[in-house]
């Protein structure tokens, strides 16, 4: 058990910044019929090129309008898609590019992508995780019943474990 938390481990501190070097939105959901501020974070990762352009596209459906952009960059939204263009993010450096944005869809998983452009031409697309959450104002979801069923499942797999473990014979015993 020590060997497998140990490569776990290893792997999470490997991957760390792997997981750090590429656009991310925060925060990761938006709320159904709510407007939200979102920001993406977009390092450049291609010494010595400059990133200069980021476009962002999200599934049909959801409304963004341009707030304003990151000094030197300005900002073109038409719908589901926002493009900052007209600056420069240099080499290591991270530049955050906020965003307004609405949404009627239904509730559960999609994704967002986004186009980073360098100034020698090449590009690196990136597929970003993003959550569509139901609005507050849908009917309220029987959250204590689920807690008792939880904790009534939980107290019956305990106890089926202790059942197993007193049912075993003995080793040795005769």
């Amino acid at each position: 058990m020590r060997r497998l938390v140990g490569a776990a481990a290893l792997v999470a501190l490997v991957l760390a910044p792997v997981a750090s070097a590429h656009v991310t939105v925060l925060p990761t959901f938006l709320e159904q019929g709510k407007q939200s501020k979102l920001v993406f974070t977009a390092p450049n990762e291609r010494p010595p090129h400059s990133v200069v352009d980021l476009t962002i596209t999200f599934p049909r459906g959801v409304e963004l309008s341009a707030v304003s952009p990151p000094s030197g960059w300005q900002v073109t939204v038409v719908p589901a898609n926002a493009r900052w263009s007209g600056g420069k993010t240099g080499p290591g450096t991270t530049t955050e590019y906020p965003i307004d944005a609405r949404t009627d869809l239904p509730p559960g998983a999609v994704t967002v992508y986004a186009v980073q452009r360098y100034d020698d031409g090449k590009s690196v697309r990136w597929a970003i995780p993003f959550t569509i959450d139901p609005s507050s104002n849908s009917p309220r979801e029987h959250l204590g019943l689920a807690v008792i069923v939880a904790i009534a499942g939980f107290v019956v797999i305990v106890g089926g474990l202790v059942l197993v473990r007193r049912r075993k014979p003995k080793v040795g015993a005769t």
